[in-house]
């Protein structure tokens, strides 16, 4: 809920929609300082907001005045208005939800969202507990649910790439053939889920 792997950034940023972001899961403001600074397009202002069930988290947030609007709260409950946001971005948050939470998620990203969603999740074995964070110890940091590739994309998103190394062995194959998990996102250890509102496919690019 605190951060994401950094080969997400890219991908993510090159492909919101609109001006108006919503960052659930918020964590630490990365990506609340990533969509002000370098979303496309550059010229336009930005507003971003964003939530966290974590009170601590924002707390410090509010003091960093990144976010136009910070709040603690539920994923699954999200208290903004319907179509609020012109895209909303949870990254890894869905690990960290119990199973069968996943569709209650992905429905309430859609409904705050005009234009796009993205989420992101682990798709290797990688449960924990809780873990301590710049701002102390954050239960909510416990993952609960690891998602197979088949249970990600029944999700129902517009698109779906894999993003990082491969599960392969050995560990230098996983990296030089990580590209490939673009195509087959079965493969990838990190998996990217894009939903548009219109339905439409679209090229999605990293530079």
């Amino acid at each position: 809920m605190s951060t994401s792997p950094l080969v997400f950034d890219a991908f993510v940023l090159n492909n919101v929609q609109g001006t108006r972001f919503l960052d659930v899961g918020c964590g630490h403001g990365k990506w609340g300082y990533l969509l002000k600074k370098y979303a496309d397009p550059p010229s336009q202002k930005r507003y971003v907001a964003g939530i966290d069930a974590f009170a601590p988290h924002i707390q410090t947030l509010k003091s960093e005045g990144i976010y136009d609007d910070v709040r603690v709260g539920d994923a699954t409950d999200l208290p903004f208005e319907d179509q609020s946001f012109d895209t909303v971005i949870a990254c890894e948050i869905l690990e960290h939800l119990p199973a069968g939470q996943g569709p209650v998620l992905l429905k309430e990203l859609k409904r705050v969202a005009k234009e796009c969603v993205i989420v992101s999740t682990p798709a290797f074995p990688c449960m924990r507990g809780g873990n301590e964070t710049l701002d102390g110890f954050n239960p909510y940091e416990a993952h609960q649910h690891i998602y197979s590739y088949p249970e990600f994309k029944a999700l129902g998103f517009t698109q779906l790439i894999g993003v990082g190394q491969l599960k392969l062995r050995p560990w230098k194959l996983s990296v030089a053939f990580a590209s490939l998990g673009y195509y087959f996102p079965r493969l990838s250890r990190y998996l990217l889920g894009f939903w548009y509102a219109d339905g439409v496919r679209r090229v999605l690019a990293a530079e």
